[in-house]
């Protein structure tokens, strides 16, 4: 094979790649929206209103997503393996929804001890904004982690905007999905379940991808 012809096998491999990583990141936003979905129905539990679990489970979320981009993204540079950081996110995402189905249970008895205590909107509050901050935190910080992975050093315009409309368009599918489609056929818990494997899948699909490119298999 002549070098020009390795060139361009390799070029078109690193596009490939790159096209798959889009997929995985636009996966990463579907999962994020199914688990809004999910966890502003679970938590009219604790709440017994949709507008106040909904606007508690929105703050949690933003908070969330805000901090997990400030803090990754002062520190991100650093990273030698980004792929390796994306993946490990990934996967303490997916560890974190499976655990929120035991957690979930234990909502209904945390209710009833803060029932009638002092300060009991407040601490209802609280415990719905923990709940969803841990992986909305997660969440953020895949995005400046994965930008460092995704980035080629040039157009940062276009590569900003390409992983935007990946992640946007996943997170707008998931939405519609879950609360027409996945919800209804499998219920709450195993929607979580099937989003908490994909989480996983997309750490395996980016490790190996990465993996492979590196050494060239």
């Amino acid at each position: 094979m002549t070098t020009k012809n390795m060139l361009k096998e390799g070029r078109e491999k690193s596009s490939l790649i790159r096209k798959i990583l889009l997929i995985a990141f636009a996966l990463s936003g579907f999962t994020a929206l199914v688990y809004e979905v999910v966890w502003a129905r679970q938590l009219q539990v604790i709440f017994g209103s949709t507008i106040y679990a909904f606007s508690t489970l929105l703050a949690g979320f933003m908070t969330g997503f805000a901090l997990g981009a400030y803090l990754f993204g002062k520190i991100s540079h650093k990273f030698k393996n980004p792929c390796n950081i994306f993946a490990l996110l990934e996967l303490g995402i997916g560890a974190y929804a499976l655990l929120a189905i035991y957690l979930v249970k234990l909502m209904p008895n945390l209710y009833l001890f803060m029932l009638g205590l002092p300060g009991f909107t407040v601490m209802q509050f609280m415990a719905a904004f923990v709940f969803v901050l841990i992986p909305a935190t997660l969440f953020g910080a895949t995005w400046p982690v994965f930008t460092m992975l995704y980035s080629t050093g040039k157009n940062h315009g276009k590569t900003a905007g390409t992983i935007y409309f990946s992640n946007s368009t996943g997170c707008a599918i998931g939405a519609i999905a879950a609360g027409f489609v996945i919800i209804p056929l499998l219920g709450l818990a195993k929607t979580l379940i099937l989003a908490a494997l994909l989480n996983i899948l997309i750490a395996i699909l980016v490790f190996t991808l990465k993996r492979r490119e590196k050494y060239g298999t």
